[in-house]
């Protein structure tokens, strides 16, 4: 992806987030988010903010571990919302200037609209919105992950097929097939599917849903189902 479309992509998906955040009251901020449990919806725009001083900052050693995102929160956990906002009002151009200046290789700082646009997803799930990012979101996020080779770690592949591309997961010959919507594999590249939730795929038989592996790459999944 060219660097002016990842810039745009990012501020798009941060306005977005600023503008459903701005107005909540303490209990939604308070609310968990389901997708990520140990985080509350301030949490997660705390992490938003934080990733976009970081990258902006040079400040990439140990991205995107836990201990990582770990620190950006417990930095702004007592920190207004209203703050948050506005340091992310500042850094996240800060980080679209540094995309646009192609002055990094690091995948994670070109394109941080994936992970943002991930967390987009997961505060709507939280807050019961019933919206979703936008398509060009999710179908650019499944190009950018899933377009290289597959990975030669995991003998057996699923092939996932999609109204907007067939998608391979694992090496060598397929053993299992799937049909679902580009957005419902978008949710589960990141671990945001039950095993439940993926076997409710359209699976030409049951043995095929038997034969897809959670060690395939990209395919974790959660505990409970999420709705989002």
């Amino acid at each position: 992806m060219d660097s002016t479309t990842s810039a745009e992509l990012y501020r798009a998906t941060r306005e977005r987030v600023t503008a459903a955040i701005r107005g909540l009251d303490a209990a939604d901020l308070d609310r968990q988010v389901p997708a990520c449990p140990e985080w509350t919806v301030h949490n997660l725009v705390s992490h938003l903010a934080g990733v976009a001083a970081d990258f902006a900052a040079g400040n990439v050693q140990g991205a995107p571990r836990p201990p990582w995102t770990a620190v950006q929160v417990d930095a702004r956990r007592s920190m207004p919302i209203d703050a948050i906002l506005d340091e992310w009002a500042e850094t996240g151009p800060a980080l679209e200037r540094v995309i646009l200046g192609e002055t990094t290789s690091n995948p994670l700082v070109c394109n941080p609209w994936v992970d943002s646009g991930t967390h987009e997803a997961d505060l709507h799930g939280a807050l019961g919105t019933g919206q979703r990012p936008p398509s060009e979101l999710w179908i650019g996020t499944l190009e950018w992950l899933l377009s290289d080779p597959p990975s030669e770690d995991v003998q057996g592949s699923l092939s996932i097929v999609t109204p907007d591309g067939t998608y391979q997961l694992g090496s060598g010959d397929p053993v299992a097939e799937a049909r679902t919507s580009s957005y419902e594999l978008f949710r589960a590249v990141f671990g945001r599917r039950s095993d439940a939730q993926v076997r409710s795929w359209t699976w030409p038989s049951p043995e095929h849903a038997d034969l897809w592996s959670p060690e395939i790459p990209h395919l974790q999944q959660t505990d409970v189902a999420l709705t989002d």
